[in-house]
């Protein structure tokens, strides 16, 4: 009598544990489904999910912790603030072509040419500056 209630106990905690396991699948399943499939990692198909593309084109840093970064990201142009904690877009800035020759009239100084990254973070500090 004992065997048959351990036999008995075994098969439901299999089934038990099986049918928790196939309702911790679905919930992932559509949870995945709902957020439109942008988590990050192996998704349940064993498939890779292709990375967006990013490219960090510059990056100034302003303090110990916080950075400017001009950064490509799916076609567009985008100047980021970036701390220790958190990243928010600051502004898009337009894509111009790169000039072969610098112009003669226009000296290049310690910031670069106008339209560079080192004139929008003077632009920015000026922003910022406390006075008074």
């Amino acid at each position: 009598m004992v065997d048959g209630s351990l036999v008995g106990t075994l098969v439901r905690l299999v089934v038990s544990l099986a049918v928790v396991l196939l309702l911790l699948v679905f919930l992932a399943r559509y949870l995945n489904h709902r957020q439109g499939g942008t988590g990050r990692g192996v998704a349940l198909t064993g498939r890779r999910k292709p990375a967006a593309p990013v490219e960090v084109l510059s990056r100034h840093g302003l303090s110990r912790g916080s950075s400017l970064a001009v950064v490509r990201a799916g076609g567009q142009l985008l100047l980021v603030g970036v701390t220790e904690t958190s990243v928010s877009v600051l502004r898009e800035l337009e894509e111009e072509p790169e000039p072969v020759d610098p112009p003669q009239d226009v000296p290049a100084g310690p910031a670069g040419p106008a339209g560079s990254l080192g004139s929008v973070v003077e632009l920015l500090r000026e922003w910022t500056t406390r006075r008074g």
